[in-house]
């Protein structure tokens, strides 16, 4: 009896420290995704400013006749849509990342 009273006064004991310990842990913890989703947040510079420099990237890289050029969302980042007219009358259509300055033929 004397060894289940000492053992419960034990963990009554502990038992503060631990709802502390893991309330900072569950701060730090909501703390920590709050960063990430700032850090997420923030736009990153664009290499294509806007759409005359996506028209002359496409230009060059591609050639051709550009119907239409349209800015859209890219691989979740901002961007634009050209449609061309190849020298041999296909059509077809190009993605730029305005991030990253990839562009992608569809």
């Amino acid at each position: 009896m004397k060894i289940a009273v000492i053992l419960m006064v034990g963990v009554c004991l502990c038992l503060p420290p631990l709802a502390q310990a893991s309330s900072l842990g569950l701060s730090i913890l909501s703390s920590s995704s709050m960063m990430l989703a700032a850090e997420k947040s923030v736009p990153q510079p664009l290499r294509v400013k806007n759409r005359q420099q996506a028209t002359q990237m496409v230009k060059s890289q591609y050639g051709g006749k550009i119907l239409s050029m349209q800015s859209t969302k890219v691989n979740g980042n901002s961007g634009y849509r050209a449609k061309l007219l190849s020298a041999d009358g296909v059509v077809f259509y190009v993605s730029i990342d305005a991030v990253t300055g990839q562009m992608f033929r569809r």
